[in-house]
């Protein structure tokens, strides 16, 4: 089944402005990924079973959960709401694949896995929100882990 996302968006929130970025987001790699902190973010609405659940009745919040890089996939969960997420609940490494890149960890294809991830809701409907909170907060993290690179999974 396709989805006609901008055309549904359009009918609900008419008027509403997607954002167009003029500049490249991408940043070279300065040593190779084996050497490399990496963490996971997940725009899957992925959170532990014990944080609160996004809120779906809205239109997204633009706030993000943190995940321990231990965690047992049996303690996570989906709130998210704007996707079929049937498969993830089977197997949330679909989503937010953290016992992939533990494996990747100790096959020393990655340098190390940083000690908390990320994810938040996609469907967030606040642009301001998103670029001036949301994305900030989650950089400044990023930068604060001494991060290398993440790899991000979209819903």
């Amino acid at each position: 089944m396709v989805v006609k996302f901008i055309e549904r968006v359009a009918a609900v929130y008419p008027g509403y402005q997607w954002t167009k970025n003029e500049t490249s987001p991408w940043t070279p790699l300065t040593k190779p990924v084996n050497q490399c902190k990496v963490a996971l973010i997940s725009s899957g609405g992925v959170h532990l079973k014990n944080q609160p659940p996004f809120d779906v009745a809205g239109k997204g919040e633009a706030v993000f959960r943190e995940i321990p890089k231990n965690v047992q996939v049996k303690d996570l969960t989906i709130s998210h709401q704007a996707y079929n997420h049937n498969d993830a609940d089977k197997d949330v490494n679909c989503i937010f694949p953290i016992e992939r890149f533990r494996e990747l960890e100790q096959e020393g294809f990655i340098g190390t896995l940083a000690d908390t991830h990320f994810t938040f809701m996609g469907r967030v409907f606040s642009r301001t929100a998103l670029q001036k909170q949301m994305a900030p907060q989650l950089a400044r993290r990023l930068h604060d882990m001494s991060v290398d690179l993440f790899y991000m999974v979209p819903a």
